[in-house]
């Protein structure tokens, strides 16, 4: 026969006169594990996912109403075919209401609402923090910015808030929110961070909240008008971040004395942060005429313990006077590590 009809030999197999093992993967199956383990997944889901997994088996059926995270998205809570308009707002409405329904005597630690704020969720807002307030609940997001700028915002009912949900709230985030203190306001004492965003308050008013927030330990601040300077009374000795972001504000004032990041982002005005030793960050992007006199005399004056400071400036940096800069300084500014970024007519954001 042709040599290439003919079949191949097998090579013979080596024996191996030691044990044979078999490498096999571990058989685990979801329902094998603690409900207790189960709840943690189910509460790292988005909350209609956590809901689906009920027709998984019937011992999950009720499962993912003990759920102590709700987060509540406009785009994942609605179905794809729902968006804009006032179906989709509506179809928004009646899932969260139904989801808190189920969770009526329940703790809830965390409770997160973001969608674009309408005039038509106004009373549906109120009853979801009251809701929270029911709840215990520790962290609360309401994150109502539109995708187009509107004249009218959420007013935060502040009154709805008793002395034990002041007193147990340890994060709060309010975007797209009026914020009006009552009077013998008694603050946040416990607030560990605090994220504004777009929201409408006075000076007295803020300062008031930042004044009794004695425990705050990141405070952010983004797009904020208050038209008027910023000074708070009382020390925030627990401030560990701070960060100021495209805010009209003519001057700021704080003492945060174990502050360790500082970002800022707008135009330039009087920053005083007070003593911070323990500065380690600091983040500043000017978008108003620099010179470079005052970069390089005025800023580590302001900010003498940072470690690593940069500046980005927007608009050509003025060299003036530097015959009068002193070698002390220019090694001053070396041994912080501060890189100046020279972006030339770059425009505003």
């Amino acid at each position: 026969m042709d040599s290439h009809l003919r079949r191949p030999r097998k090579r013979p197999r080596r024996c191996s006169h030691g044990p044979v093992i078999k490498k096999t993967r571990a058989k685990v199956h979801l329902a094998d594990l603690s409900e207790d383990l189960l709840s943690v997944i189910l509460s790292k889901l988005p909350i209609k996912d956590a809901m689906r997994t009920g027709i998984l088996s019937s011992k999950w059926k009720h499962m993912w109403k003990g759920c102590s995270k709700l987060k509540f998205d406009g785009i994942t809570v609605c179905s794809s075919n729902v968006f804009g308009g006032q179906e989709h707002t509506q179809k928004f409405i009646d899932n969260v209401n139904a989801v808190m329904q189920q969770h009526r005597c329940m703790v809830v630690e965390e409770l997160v609402i973001r969608f674009g704020f309408d005039s038509r969720l106004m009373e549906h807002v109120n009853t979801w923090v009251g809701f929270a307030v029911s709840s215990r609940t520790e962290s609360l997001a309401l994150d109502l910015a539109p995708d187009k700028f509107r004249d009218d915002q959420y007013r935060f009912p502040v009154e709805l808030l008793d002395y034990a949900t002041l007193y147990r709230l340890r994060h709060l985030q309010l975007s797209f929110v009026s914020f009006e203190v009552p009077h013998q306001f008694s603050g946040f004492p416990n607030l560990r961070t605090l994220d504004l965003h777009m929201l409408r308050v006075t000076r007295k008013d803020l300062q008031d909240m930042l004044s009794n927030c004695v425990n705050l330990e990141w405070f952010s601040m983004v797009r904020c008008h208050l038209n008027d300077e910023l000074t708070v009374a009382r020390p925030l000795s627990k401030l560990l971040y701070l960060r100021i972001v495209h805010c009209k504000i003519t001057k700021i004032v704080l003492n945060a004395v174990k502050l360790k990041s500082f970002m800022f982002y707008g135009r330039l005005y009087p920053i005083n942060i007070g003593c911070a030793p323990e500065l380690e960050h600091a983040f500043l992007d000017f978008y108003s005429p620099v010179t470079l006199e005052h970069a390089l005399t005025v800023l580590p004056k302001v900010l003498q313990s940072v470690q690593d400071l940069t500046l980005h400036a927007h608009f050509p940096l003025k060299v003036c006077c530097l015959t009068l800069l002193s070698t002390q300084v220019f090694l001053l500014v070396f041994s912080l590590a501060m890189t100046i970024y020279y972006l030339l007519f770059r425009c505003p954001c």
